[in-house]
């Protein structure tokens, strides 16, 4: 059974960049690594204009999505996302569940999925038949309760990202990816 990590923390904390410095740190390991990174994208001042989608597999990356002035043409919070590179995204960390890697990241599950069952759910649908050694699922505080609920069966280990430890997590994520379960297996 795939080994589910949910790392969680507020917005901002820095989910993702500990996610990449954890992916950094496998690939040198040679680990197989895959899914969708979504870092953020910001504009001339410095401000958060959106998010890309980064299929780990390969390194393309789409535009996911942008924030939108016009209320009418949001699709969550102020963030308006491209639904091809949504469903891109979505197609990519399924391919990632069903390879046999060492760790798929899933960056990140939102309102979108957890709300609407859009984005990334159908991912969330596939984890008890992944084939993938571990998947990290990236997910804001307030919605950690509800996804460790859902993926219950699944028994997921909830890493929370703090400002103390935030330098320690990439490490804590890779020992939580090669720890051995009860059975002994790895």
């Amino acid at each position: 059974m795939t080994r589910i990590l949910l790392l969680t923390a507020p917005r901002g904390a820095g989910k993702t960049t500990a996610c990449e410095r954890m992916i950094q740190r496998a690939r040198e390991a040679g680990l197989s690594v895959g899914g969708i990174l979504t870092p953020a994208r910001y504009d001339a001042s410095g401000a958060k204009s959106g998010f890309y989608a980064v299929d780990l597999a390969s390194g393309e990356q789409r535009e996911l999505a942008i924030v939108a002035s016009d209320e009418a043409q949001r699709t969550v919070g102020r963030f308006r996302f491209d639904a091809d590179a949504l469903a891109w995204a979505a197609e990519r960390a399924l391919w990632a569940l069903n390879a046999p890697l060492d760790v798929v990241v899933i960056d990140e599950i939102g309102p979108l999925e957890l709300e609407r069952g859009q984005g990334f759910a159908s991912a969330l649908a596939a984890l008890p038949q992944a084939r993938a050694r571990a998947a990290i699922l990236i997910v804001r505080t307030e919605l950690a309760l509800r996804l460790q609920e859902l993926l219950r069966a699944m028994r997921p280990i909830v890493i929370v990202l703090t400002q103390r430890d935030r330098d320690q997590i990439p490490t804590r994520l890779l020992e939580e990816v090669w720890r051995r379960d009860e059975s002994g297996r790895i």
